[in-house]
This record gives C-alpha cells, structure tokens and sequence, in this order.
C-alpha cells in the first residue's frame, strides 16, 4: 500500500491501510524505517531525522523508539481488514550482528508479541530466513547514511538499465546476498519472501474458500 514510496514509518503505511478495500487475505512488512531512524537517532544524525519525520507528517517532537513502532505496528494490524494477515519479520540492515541486528530482534520480538494478539495474523520469519555474509553494520551516522543512499540511487539506475545487472550481482561485489545497498532485498531474498507467503497463506487461503 505504499505505492513503492522510500522512507514510510509504519504509521505512513497505517493511513494508507486505513483506505484500503477489505481484502480475504493481506500481507504486512513494515517497520524498517522505524528501525532506521531510531539508529540515526542513537548516532545523532539529526538531519535524517528531520526529513523522515517531514516525509511521514509526524511533529517535530517526535522521538523515535520501540514503543513509539509498538504503538504505531498495533494500530496497523487494527487497519488492515482481512479475513487473514500474514506479517513479516524485518529483514537485516547491514550484514552483520551488530547493533542494527540487536534493535531489529527487539523490533521483531515486538511484531511476534502482536501479531500473537490478533487471532487473524501470522507471524512469517522472513528476517530469521535470510543469510547474512558481508559482516557489514548499518551506520545511521550522517555520513554514512549519505554514502548509503547514494549506493541505493545508483544501484536502482544500473539495475533499470538495459541488460543491466542484477540487485544480487550488485550486493555481491561487498559481499552482501540478503541486502544489496545494506537496506533492500537482493532478487534472491524477494524470492524466499514469496516462497514463504505461498507456505504460509496457500492453507489459510484454501481454509477459507
């Protein structure tokens, strides 16, 4: 629902949710960006902060922070109207079991605890699924976010040229698989997202009909 827009929180995402038809079977992945800002917070990159928060209409107070994504996954799941919602973890930011790894295992355990609460959700470990190899951190500090997105501006421009490389051909020359600018999926992790989904949804789908 976000129309393949950058940067929305999860409360971005919630609105749009909101709007949506009722569907028998719904697919959640969000939170990424919750995650992101709330590491460029921790590395004092407040220029990031103030455009993330402009981008996604939250006051200039807002601080972000596990319960703030708690809060705002909660009333995600409420808007999404579907007989099933089938809800997955967040893939790595970076390759590494650094401190990106710590808070998006908090971030995970959170969307487990509330997807236990809703009886219609599923919880898909896609994050757990994904195979890390570059040993590379996400550093939110400013000038490593800069360098960041502009590997991801360049790596979509190479990618939409003709006969132009592969997301998994560009994340391999860091060594990365799961990850190809350390913050989206490589073509390789997008087919284990859909392979879970089919597992996932197909008896659920067929339990309804």
């Amino acid at each position: 629902v976000n129309f393949r827009r950058n940067a929305w929180t999860c409360k971005s995402v919630q609105r749009r949710a909101a709007q949506a038809p009722i569907l028998d079977e719904a697919v959640v992945l969000a939170g990424t960006n919750d995650a992101m800002m709330e590491l460029a917070a921790r590395a004092g990159n407040t220029g990031m902060l103030s455009v993330y928060r402009g981008l996604n209409q939250l006051p200039a107070e807002y601080v972000p922070s596990i319960e703030s994504f708690a809060t705002s996954f909660k009333e995600l799941l409420s808007s999404v109207r579907a007989e099933k919602v089938a809800v997955l973890s967040l893939p790595p930011l970076g390759e590494s079991d650094g401190r990106a790894a710590e808070l998006l295992s908090l971030y995970n355990q959170e969307i487990c605890r509330l997807v236990e609460e809703d009886e219609r959700a599923i919880y898909v470990p896609f994050g757990e699924a994904l195979e890390k190899r570059s040993g590379e951190d996400f550093d939110a500090s400013s000038p490593a976010f800069s360098q960041t997105i502009a590997q991801m501006f360049a790596h979509t421009a190479l990618r939409r040229l003709p006969f132009g490389p592969s997301f998994d051909t560009l994340g391999s020359f860091y060594g990365r698989e799961a990850v190809h600018d350390k913050i989206h999926l490589t073509e390789k992790s997008a087919r284990i997202l859909v392979d879970l989904l089919v597992e996932v949804l197909e008896p659920a789908l067929q339990a309804i009909r």
